[in-house]
């Protein structure tokens, strides 16, 4: 039988959440990874994406997803992380939208070559606002485990991928945020998300990476 079928490129990025769901949840699914020289005829062909970008998430039955929050919608209603109550909906909702305004953390971990002035900028404007977005991260998690409460929710994978990728960056970037890190830590030791995170690709997997990017310094 097919199953789901996961297409990105070797990008540490938008198809991060969905894909550590799928793995959480234990949805039997195939990740599929692109490499950067190949793509531009990939998107020529137009049979892996609807806008010409990936991620995108092919179903058993051929339907094609596109677009990030799209597919980490739909996967988080079939993993069950993703509240039926309008309300909790809503403020899942909110954690994850967060973690899409933080998505500039990606290009800075993963595009832009480390010597390219893009680079510096997006760094300089992402480590800038960090403290206005992990402030109210913090209020909002509160005294709970997580931001779903007694368990995850679909917003806590999406802002752990960001907090994953900003502490690869800059290893003490949350220190002012004991309560975010000590989620990060509860996330981190769930065995699903430990065995997704040490069988990833990553810059030692070939035609996987974007030479020169600040990944690809590092042996993650």
């Amino acid at each position: 039988t097919m199953t789901l079928i996961s297409y990105y490129l070797g990008l540490r990025a938008r198809a991060e959440a969905p894909r550590m769901m799928l793995a959480f949840a234990s949805i039997p699914h195939q990740c599929i990874d692109i490499p950067m020289k190949e793509w531009p005829a990939r998107k020529k062909a137009g049979d892996l994406c609807h806008f010409g970008q990936l991620p995108s998430l092919k179903l058993a039955d051929g339907t094609l997803i596109s677009q990030s929050g799209s597919i980490t919608r739909y996967v988080a209603k079939i993993a069950k992380l993703y509240p039926e109550d309008p309300v909790a909906a809503a403020e899942a909702d909110m954690i994850f939208e967060l973690s899409q305004e933080m998505s500039d953390i990606n290009p800075v971990l993963n595009f832009f070559p480390t010597d390219h002035p893009r680079w510096k900028e997006r760094h300089q404007s992402y480590f800038a606002s960090l403290p206005r977005w992990m402030g109210a991260a913090e209020k909002l998690l509160g005294d709970k485990n997580f931001f779903g409460g007694p368990a995850p929710h679909y917003g806590d994978f999406g802002l752990f991928h960001i907090c994953d990728n900003t502490l690869t960056v800059d290893p003490r970037s949350l220190d002012s945020y004991p309560a975010i890190i000590a989620w990060v830590d509860r996330m981190k030791a769930f065995p699903a998300i430990q065995k997704y995170m040490a069988e990833r690709p990553g810059p030692s997997t070939p035609n996987w990476g974007i030479p020169g990017t600040f990944i690809m310094s590092k042996k993650a």
